[in-house]
């Protein structure tokens, strides 16, 4: 985890292509389904290289895209927030579902004598590695990893690294299966 000021974050350049970016999302966030996934990803891809997934539904949020790569096949679902800030990258094949959050920075509140908006913020990457399934309204910080293959349960607030191939449900979120990763399948008689 890395502490970053409140000035870094604000600073002129930040700001401003924020300021663009958003003044140009803002005009294809919300358009319906089927086409405009495509209008909104030529919008965000003018800002972020790193993304190649065109899936990306109306009512998605993405702060800071330059920080964030997503694979091919990867799908943001209505109303996913993304707060890029301290890096995100999510791998090929991902699902994330709608009203899910990813959360990168949070405020750092160690003084307790000084104004918590005033003592920077405290950031750390998140990495959702190829095939994973985020349910509806997960909520991922700062700092984890969800291994290749996992499942995580609608709801569940992710705040420590998810194995690959592993199924995890609540608040907070806990591994309560692994996947059968085995290729010979069994077929009733």
């Amino acid at each position: 985890m890395t502490f970053k000021s409140k000035e870094e974050m604000n600073n002129f350049k930040n700001m401003f292509l924020h300021g663009i970016y958003l003044g140009l999302y803002g005009f294809v966030k919300y358009l319906p389904f089927p086409f405009f996934h495509y209008f909104r990803y030529f919008v965000i891809k003018i800002f972020a290289p790193n993304i190649r997934s065109k899936s990306i539904s109306d009512g998605v949020t993405i702060y800071f895209p330059w920080n964030i790569s997503i694979g091919k096949n990867s799908t943001l679902n209505q109303g996913v927030i993304i707060d890029g800030f301290g890096g995100v990258k999510i791998g090929e094949g991902v699902r994330i579902a709608s009203g899910s959050v990813i959360n990168t920075a949070d405020h750092n509140f160690e003084d307790p004598k000084e104004f918590i908006y005033k003592q920077g913020y405290i950031c750390a990457g998140v990495t959702i590695e190829d095939d994973v399934w985020i349910g509806a309204n997960v909520c991922i910080n700062k700092g984890v990893t969800i291994g290749k293959g996992s499942v995580v349960g609608g709801g569940s607030v992710v705040t420590k690294n998810i194995p690959p191939y592993s199924i995890a449900v609540g608040v907070p979120a806990k591994v309560v299966k692994k996947r059968n990763t085995n290729n010979d399948k069994e077929l009733d008689a």
